[in-house]
């Protein structure tokens, strides 16, 4: 804070000077809202690429990369475009943990967490009990006509998956559910409510205090992540640090695998071709995951904070300042894809899209998430074979950074 009226009055035209620029040199940022983006920003990212591929959204004070290449140059550039900013709502909201550090202390975060994680685990520990976690949920379907496929099965799937990853009891999974909504608040409050980051504070906070009794007496099962690591021999992790790795993989396995898993059903309902197809084949069914993950990735995108005053393409970014790299822009850039506006799950290329991020931040839930969608969606196409979109209460995805239908109503007894 400046206390000398002169030199505040100097600072705010300075910065007044340097929002005006950006609106003259960026026309098409300028106008973006956060309510177009969150509607639907293809058309927009469309729009930015031949003419601003990165672009100053003033509306939400970030800058935005839309050119796959680009966004690939800046997630491969952890020297200049980093993510261990005091300026992270990630790092705000859960402490310090393997998606806001760099370097050998992400490297510290990470490695050890990784075990649970892998391919052989997931299909050995985590996915029976998965089956059993949807079956449970298909059979509470069984008697209806219809419903909200997020709520009666994405939801409750990713939820209990991820109690299951982390070895929390089942009767805690409600409340996970409610850390969950204020936490998805915090990591959006561009406005910086200090009531969203207070809520978001103390639902952490009840986090760390209903995980204490693991630590201290983590149980013999070591297939869950917190018994795994508080019971690992040398300690790589302490309490705090292994709570926030927790609640980060709390976070992202609730949102990416209820999202992604949304965004998927509602794609191949609206493309009843596709869901012909992967229907009777295992393989047309992974494929069209593969390509609903690339169309309407759930996770919008990769957040970076410039370590030093730095040039992108035309841009000319602050050190601090917040670069946006669009994820869903770049799965849908003319120039890596043929088309790419269409849901084509025989398309040759649909796995190199960066749903689940690039590099040394690449999603450590991968796996996971590949196998709940593959056994939740091939259960549910074989319980209800009639599967189809409720024509009058269809509702397309939606979402800025976070982007699921609001609601996916289905049809499933006729």
């Amino acid at each position: 804070r400046c206390s000398h009226p002169a030199r505040a009055h100097t600072v705010d035209a300075r910065a007044m000077s340097i929002v005006g620029e950006r609106s003259r040199r960026f026309p098409l940022g300028a106008a973006l809202t956060q309510e177009m983006l969150a509607d639907d920003p293809y058309p927009l990212f469309h729009e930015l690429r031949p003419r601003e591929p990165v672009t100053w959204a003033g509306a939400l004070g970030q800058w935005l990369v839309t050119r796959r290449d680009d966004v690939m140059a800046v997630v491969r550039d952890p020297e200049t475009f980093r993510t261990d900013s005091p300026s992270s709502p990630i790092r705000d909201t859960f402490g310090a943990q393997m998606l806001s550090t760099e370097g050998e202390q992400q490297r510290r975060f990470k490695s050890p967490t990784a075990a649970p994680f892998n391919a052989r685990a997931v299909e050995q520990h985590s996915a029976p009990v998965i089956r059993e976690i949807v079956e449970s949920q298909l059979r509470n379907m069984r008697g209806l006509h219809g419903g909200d496929l997020r709520i009666l099965l994405a939801a409750p799937v990713a939820r209990s998956t991820v109690a299951h990853v982390l070895g929390i009891a089942p009767e805690l999974e409600d409340t996970l559910g409610a850390w969950y909504e204020t936490f998805a608040d915090a990591l959006v409050n561009y406005d910086a409510r200090p009531e969203t980051r207070a809520r978001a504070h103390a639902a952490a906070d009840e986090f760390r205090q209903a995980i204490t009794p693991i630590l201290r007496s983590p149980g013999p099962d070591e297939s869950n992540l917190l018994s795994y690591l508080a019971r690992q021999y040398p300690r790589v992790l302490d309490d705090e640090e292994i709570a926030s790795t927790a609640l980060i993989v709390l976070f992202g396995g609730i949102e990416t695998t209820e999202a992604a898993l949304s965004n998927a059903l509602w794609a191949l309902m609206m493309h009843p071709e596709a869901l012909q197809r992967a229907r009777t084949s295992d393989e047309a069914l992974a494929a069209c995951f593969e390509e609903s993950l690339r169309w309407e990735p759930a996770v919008q995108t990769c957040t970076r904070y410039a370590a030093s005053d730095t040039v992108l393409r035309a841009a000319r970014i602050a050190a601090g300042e917040t670069v946006q790299c669009m994820i869903g822009a770049a799965n849908r850039d003319p120039a890596q894809y043929a088309l790419p506006d269409r849901f084509d799950p025989w398309r040759e290329d649909a796995g190199g899209h960066l749903a689940f991020g690039f590099g040394r931040h690449f999603c450590l839930g991968a796996a996971l998430a590949r196998v709940e969608a593959r056994l939740t969606m091939r259960a549910l196409l074989q319980t209800f074979p009639a599967l189809a979109i409720d024509p009058v209460r269809a509702v397309p995805p939606r979402g800025h950074e976070f982007r699921k239908p609001p609601t996916l109503f289905a049809i499933w007894h006729a």
